[in-house]
């Protein structure tokens, strides 16, 4: 879990958000265009898994869930990308960026101790996942994080239509923000806070 409650609690809304976003992706019905096919929709029901997932993860009860669950889920959750990623003829780097972010938490739950006990510097621990001792594996989940952190700046850019960084559509000015992306971008910063939590 996360020590410090306000940002425990910050990141508990911005999960939930990113969950409760998903999940109405997933109710609409296709011809609102929003998960036209099943594939699409599979997708947001990982991304809505993936957001519980992380709610569950920064808070101590979350501890009750084994690592190799967690690892199965995120694992399930790259597979699934990768996929995705090798069947787009064109676009592959949104598939790829979810292919490698679900990756890293692949990394969180597999690399970081099972003591929900202990608590690490800075008054911060995962539920179930103290920090990685210092070395290899703390400066790998510092990198994954920094990468996580530094892709929600462009999921950000993209969804606020900054410069090219959002394709352009004739429905920009009627919809002048893409929530899609600045939901991944909240997600991204979300799990890239988590993993430098540990480092």
């Amino acid at each position: 879990m996360i020590g410090i409650a306000p940002l425990r609690w910050l990141l508990t809304v911005a999960f939930g958000g990113a969950a409760a976003f998903h999940l109405l992706r997933c109710l609409r019905p296709p011809a609102a265009r929003l998960c036209p096919v099943a594939e699409d929709r599979l997708s947001e029901m990982l991304h809505l898994v993936m957001g519980l997932s992380m709610i569950a993860m920064i808070w101590r009860w979350g501890a009750a869930v084994p690592a190799a669950a967690w690892i199965a889920i995120f694992m399930m959750s790259t597979a699934w990308f990768a996929v995705r990623a090798v069947r787009t003829p064109r676009g592959r780097a949104l598939p790829v960026f979810f292919a490698t972010a679900t990756g890293t938490m692949v990394w969180m739950s597999a690399s970081a101790p099972g003591d929900a006990s202990a608590v690490g510097h800075s008054g911060m621990d995962m539920a179930g996942m103290a920090h990685a001792p210092v070395g290899c594996a703390g400066w790998a989940s510092a990198l994954l994080g920094g990468y996580l952190v530094l892709a929600a700046f462009w999921w950000v850019g993209r969804g606020m239509r900054i410069g090219g960084l959002s394709t352009a559509t004739t429905n920009a000015v009627a919809c002048p923000l893409d929530w899609s992306a600045l939901c991944h971008g909240v997600m991204s910063a979300g799990m890239g806070i988590a993993l430098l939590a540990m480092a």
